[in-house]
């Protein structure tokens, strides 16, 4: 990599700057010193592997700003820099210091590098975000969100205002709300740190306080009002041109947010609460390719075995959707990811994927920016005003976070080395035009809208956001009419919508644009004003070719009660059904007008078979948890009446029964419960022997085998018990074996567990199926009672059953059941987890065998591990890569899983009201239901009304005493063949 001779004059000037500044604090630089500095600098730029037509230059570094973690570019192109000059937290515990900063730098002579520095604010603890508003800044800096302005031109902010305050600080550095951004539906956007809090703002008291759990936010930047969103995301927000979101998290590079709470909670009896989705590889496939072979967080964070993984992204953050002028065509539209951990940022594609896209990697063998310097560790990106692509560089020997590395290790990790430095590099083509200017506010600012550059879209919106001057909305209607971009037409229609100027015909208009991202904006801004009790437009009803739009006004429809919307969502579902995100917007929206629905989907002339049955199965459902006894006898009565069509019925019946089934008035099996002296008696009895049979042919996708298992767990014990035993098998795929057992589970049967304990079925379980085996056999006292009569049998181990069980039983409310627990399992419960992973520590000195490790692993651990490809569970982390961690590290979180727990991965336990318990992680929540990933490798959704207990004690789903189903041998073989598995 080059470096020109400009920025060997920054870097001069840059150097004089830091030693003046040396001077005037007393200490006096030596020349030695300056060009050391000078060859740091240097060599840290011919350190980069860039992709081929591209430079890499320094806009600033060290002593002119220091551990940069985010910035802004203000309308008057002055460099706003967040300073975590604290991170991270004091190593001793002790409080945070108040050293964070906001540097405002200048560029006095043009030359596209900074060479003046401003204090525009000290004294904060961590700030991690920033956002210009109306010449002032907004910032965060949990528990707050600050505003900050200078209004006297000293650069130093005299105006310091707390705007909200409650987002919690309690967790490390780096879980924390960040990333304010604008969006152009006015609001500003924050993730949520993968963290929580109760908001408020000062300056409205009277306000209630808003309380989230780990959801992204978002506030109106003039009324302070805040409200949760879709997506729960780490460090890094992003919107394209058309404002859809996009976020990250450590391990998942980019997820989109499709759903938001205020639209799933207008139908309280759905069950779907998922509202963002991961369009890239995530995890063991998320790829990446690093150059400098930097120690990675998968050497030391013990968060939880297996979330590290060198040559996969262990700290995506900092996501952009680049759409700047100043790279090359080939990278507009791109998604730049920053993986500080490995010295990085990857790029990759954006493609349509139905409502959503799918972004790829571009190369399987190389990255965008790679640095073979082990302290390079870039963290944020953004748009500059000359199109450019702008780095943070937060320059650390060490990124990771002490709190995640074993204590025996911390003081192998220099967390301080670099606190003294950063640096912003600019990015760009070598053709790249620098002289992009932004026009002054006035007439000519909305034709700014149709600029190749997003950041002078974005800005010019802003300033016409700030200040509403509907003088120009003459100006914003013309570009929504005439402008080339659509882009900037989706702009213009935002700012007349905000300005109250936007006419009947202007959004008719974009709804008939021919760029599918404009339609989309017409159909947001009609949902906002169907949600403020506008009249429902006549086009909203029509049907737009594009899935993305269609998806969007399903949404859109969902406001509204006019008749005429249940035919036009309707024929959204009988075209999009098949995908889950189309049929659960349509969903949504069907509240108080099922039956009704129902009748009209039906009536549908075109439908996709496989739409079909996924709309009807969630319709049943919807049907048993919100629709009368009355309706759903109807519901039910029809679909045995009907002929043909075998796996649309049994979805509708096995919906209806799980909805249903989970009313308390129901004591009986639902489906008996629901056609108890009728005629459709009989049509069910003959329904279900033919499922009896059904489900044993092999040439039926496994999809419909699971659904048919599925629906025998609502039949009559006596018909289908011989099945269910017989599924049991190992002759048949652990898909059918798990459906089977969540059959048994279902039936509350005690002869059923005694099939799950039967001595040769028992011992032919995978250890994916055993685990689910003994899920179902400590989740209600029916069972617990046969578990315990195996355990005396010696069938079952008690090291079998996970020590965070065995706590259960011996503290269940059942006297008889806790006493009898206590005697099986006192033993194994006595002495403390830290002490068996000291005694254990000296062993792993001695000789091990990775071939004899890997039959451990397949015995103990893949039930809810994979590792390097092989089959396993999907209920806990990918194991692949976690080689890297020391020894210590594995045995520790094996000995000790609850050690140190991220909160993604805390064990959430519920009961239902019909006898239910569940544990598992929350996958997802609304205000109506939440959802868990189970020991199953299943998602199990329950509405919040069916949930009588619910507790999360903090804990992690991977079992303590793991060490105990193995011997001390097996234990150092089994660490061994992680290790040295690739």
């Amino acid at each position: 990599m080059y470096f020109k001779r400009r920025n060997k004059l920054f870097l001069t000037g840059l150097l004089v700057c830091g030693a003046l500044g040396l001077l005037l604090t007393g200490l006096r630089p030596t020349i030695a010193s300056v060009e050391a500095d000078s060859s740091r600098l240097k060599k840290a730029l011919e350190s980069f592997q860039l992709e081929p037509g591209l430079s890499i230059s320094l806009v600033a570094a060290e002593p002119l700003v220091i551990d940069p973690v985010a910035f802004a570019f203000d309308e008057q192109h002055r460099l706003y820099v967040v300073e975590d000059r604290g991170y991270p937290d004091p190593v001793d515990g002790s409080e945070a210091p108040a050293v964070g900063r906001i540097a405002l730098l200048q560029d006095t002579d043009g030359d596209g590098s900074y060479d003046k520095r401003s204090e525009f604010v000290t004294d904060l603890t961590y700030p991690n975000g920033i956002l210009p508003w109306k010449g002032g800044v907004f910032v965060t800096c949990a528990p707050h969100v600050y505003y900050f302005k200078d209004t006297d031109g000293d650069g130093v902010a005299d105006i310091r205002d707390t705007v909200l305050t409650g987002f919690n600080a309690n967790q490390t550095a780096q879980i924390r709300v960040s990333h304010p951004t604008l969006g152009l539906d006015g609001w500003v956007y924050l993730t949520s740190g993968l963290n929580s809090g109760k908001i408020r703002s000062p300056r409205y008291p009277d306000r209630p306080e808003v309380a989230f759990t780990s959801a992204d936010g978002r506030f109106h930047p003039e009324t302070l009002e805040f409200q949760s969103t879709g997506g729960r995301s780490q460090f890094g927000l992003a919107f394209d041109p058309f404002g859809r979101r996009f976020g990250t998290s450590n391990r998942h590079p980019v997820m989109q947010m499709l759903l938001e709470p205020w639209q799933l909670k207008r139908n309280p009896s759905l069950l779907f609460s998922e509202t963002h989705r991961n369009i890239s590889d995530v995890e063991a496939d998320a790829r990446v390719f690093p150059v400098s072979g930097a120690v990675t967080t998968a050497e030391f964070i013990p968060k939880l075995i297996g979330l590290s993984h060198t040559g996969t992204f262990t700290s995506a953050c900092g996501l952009l959707v680049f759409n700047g002028g100043g790279l090359t065509p080939a990278h507009q539209g791109n998604v730049f990811i920053c993986e500080p951990a490995q010295n990085l940022v990857q790029r990759q594609t954006l493609r349509p994927d139905g409502v959503s896209f799918r972004s790829d990697r571009v190369s399987d063998s190389s990255e965008f920016l790679a640095s073979t310097d082990e302290w390079f560790r870039p963290v944020f990106l953004q748009h500059g005003p000359d199109g450019a692509l702008y780095l943070a560089d937060m320059y650390r020997k060490v990124i990771d976070h002490p709190s995640y590395v074993p204590e025996e290790a911390r003081h192998l990790l220099d967390f301080e080395s670099g606190k003294q430095d950063g640096r912003i590099y600019r990015i760009a083509s070598a053709s790249a035009d620098r002289s992009s200017k932004l026009p002054a506010p006035g007439k000519q600012l909305p034709d700014a809208l149709a600029s190749g550059n997003e950041w002078t879209r974005e800005t010019a919106f802003r300033l016409m956001l700030q200040d509403k001057d509907k003088e120009l909305s003459a100006s914003l209607r013309q570009v929504l009419m005439t402008a080339s971009s659509p882009e900037g037409r989706a702009r213009a229609l935002w700012l007349l919508f905000h300005f109250g100027t936007l006419g009947a015909q202007d959004l008719e208009r974009a709804a008939a644009d021919q760029s599918a991202g404009v339609r989309e904006q017409a159909v947001k801004i009609a949902e906002l004003q169907l949600s403020a009790g506008g009249a429902l437009p006549e086009w909203l009803l029509r049907m737009d070719p594009d899935p993305r739009v269609r998806f969007v006004t399903a949404l859109a429809l969902g406001e509204s009660a006019a008749p005429a919307v249940t035919e036009a969502l309707a024929g959204i579902a009988a075209a999009d059904g098949a995908d889950s995100w189309s049929r659960n917007a349509v969903l949504s929206g069907i509240a108080g007008r099922l039956p009704v629905f129902l009748n009209t989907f039906r009536q549908q002339k075109k439908i996709d078979p496989v739409a079909y049955a996924g709309v009807m199965q969630d319709l049943g459902r919807l049907f048993g948890n919100a629709a009368t006894i009355a309706e759903c006898k109807t519901l039910l009565a029809q679909t045995l009446e009907a002929s043909g069509g075998d796996d649309w019925r049994i979805a509708t019946v096995l919906g209806l029964a799980e909805g249903v089934a989970r009313r308390q008035e129901v004591k009986d099996a639902p489906l008996v419960y629901l056609t108890a002296a009728t005629p459709a008696a009989a049509k069910l009895e003959a329904f279900m022997k033919k499922a009896n049979q059904r489900v044993l042919q092999t040439d039926l996708p496994l999809a419909e085998r699971k659904n048919v298992i599925a629906l025998l767990g609502y039949g009559r014990w006596e018909e289908v018990k011989g099945t269910l035993r017989q599924l049991l098998d190992n002759s048949h795929p652990a898909e059918l074996q798990l459906a089977a057992i969540a059959a048994l589970r279902q039936m509350k049967q005690p002869e059923g567990a005694a099939y799950l304990t039967d001595s040769a079925v028992w011992t032919a379980y995978t250890p994916q199926v055993k685990n689910a085996a003994m899920v179902t056999l400590v989740s209600g006292p029916e069972f617990v009672k046969v578990l315990f009569d195996a355990l005396e049998q010696k069938v079952i181990g008690a090291a079998e059953i996970t020590s965070n069980d065995r706590q259960r039983l011996m503290k269940h409310k059942d006297p008889e059941i806790s006493k009898k627990a206590a005697a099986y399992f006192d033993e194994l419960e006595s002495g403390g987890r830290m002490n068996v992973y000291k005694s254990l520590l000296p062993r792993l000195q001695e000789p091990a065998d990775a071939n004899r490790g890997k039959e451990v692993f397949e015995r103990s651990c893949s039930a809810c591990h994979t590792l390097a490809g092989a089959p396993g569970g999907n209920v806990g982390p990918d194991l692949t890569g976690v080689r890297n961690q020391p020894a210590e590290a594995l045995l520790l979180h094996i000995i000790v899983p609850n050690y140190e727990v991220y909160p993604s991965y805390q064990t959430v336990t519920l009961e239902t009201h019909d006898g239910r318990t569940l544990s598992g992680w929350l996958v997802a929540e609304t205000e109506h239901s939440i959802t868990l990933k189970t020991a199953f490798s299943t998602e199990e959704a329950v509405l919040r009304k069916h949930i009588k207990t619910l507790s999360n004690p903090g804990v992690s789903l991977m079992p303590d005493g793991l060490e105990q189903t193995m011997t001390e041998q097996e234990l150092l073989d089994l660490i061994l063949y992680i290790k040295k598995t690739r």
